[in-house]
């Protein structure tokens, strides 16, 4: 984590550092992140930087907390505004990462950047320290009687498929964004087959053992 130096920075020096760190993490794969580089565009001498980091890593964790707090935090508002329901979730982010009169949201274009970048890496990695669970913090506002099963393991789930349906659909609006709307409706699609199942007659007789 940053040091108590850097969090005693004026605000527009923190602010240029960790725009400089930004951009870096958005046109470099993790193990490429150049330090010279970085404190170039900050304007600031190579010490000073581990003034504020302990080094590159220290750094990374830092940004990739922001973006972790950022996504949960937005997930959370959107299932409170949803009464708790995870299959309405996707639709009601996408909705919020994409505004019909502004651009995408920026920390999203971040986060889908560095995805590109550093293969293996996936959307639910930034969501929860053990990747694919749902967060406990999005847990606590679950309504688990809209599932099928109302425990924790099947919301885990839901919770997976929905996000994995939401990332690609908004990774393919960033890539173009003319294709919003068809994105934002295979979207709704995708969600609707996981809510009623996709083999004939699941909505009657379809039972999942987790």
């Amino acid at each position: 984590m940053p040091t108590a130096t850097f969090y005693r920075l004026p605000k527009e020096k923190r602010t240029r550092l960790i725009a400089a760190c930004w951009a870096e993490l958005t046109q470099a794969r993790f193990t490429d992140i150049s330090i010279n580089r970085i404190i170039s565009a900050a304007h600031i001498p190579r010490g000073s930087f581990y003034q504020y980091f302990t080094d590159k890593e220290d750094m990374v964790r830092y940004l990739l907390g922001e973006l972790q707090e950022h996504f949960v935090s937005a997930l959370r508002s959107g299932l409170i505004e949803g009464q708790g329901d995870l299959l309405t979730l996707p639709e009601t982010m996408f909705g919020e990462f994409f505004q019909w009169t502004v651009s995408a949201d920026p920390m999203l274009t971040r986060l889908i950047q560095i995805l590109r970048l550093n293969h293996g890496l996936d959307f639910q990695t930034f969501l929860s320290d053990s990747p694919g669970l749902l967060p406990d913090r999005l847990w606590e506002v679950v309504d688990p009687d809209r599932l099928k099963q109302p425990t924790r393991d099947y919301a885990n789930h839901v919770f997976f498929l929905t996000m994995a349906a939401l990332a690609f659909s908004a990774a393919e609006t960033l890539r173009n964004p003319a294709q919003r709307d068809q994105q934002r409706d295979n979207l709704r699609l995708r969600v609707e087959m996981i809510r009623s199942g996709c083999a004939a007659g699941a909505r009657q007789h379809m039972e999942v053992t987790v």
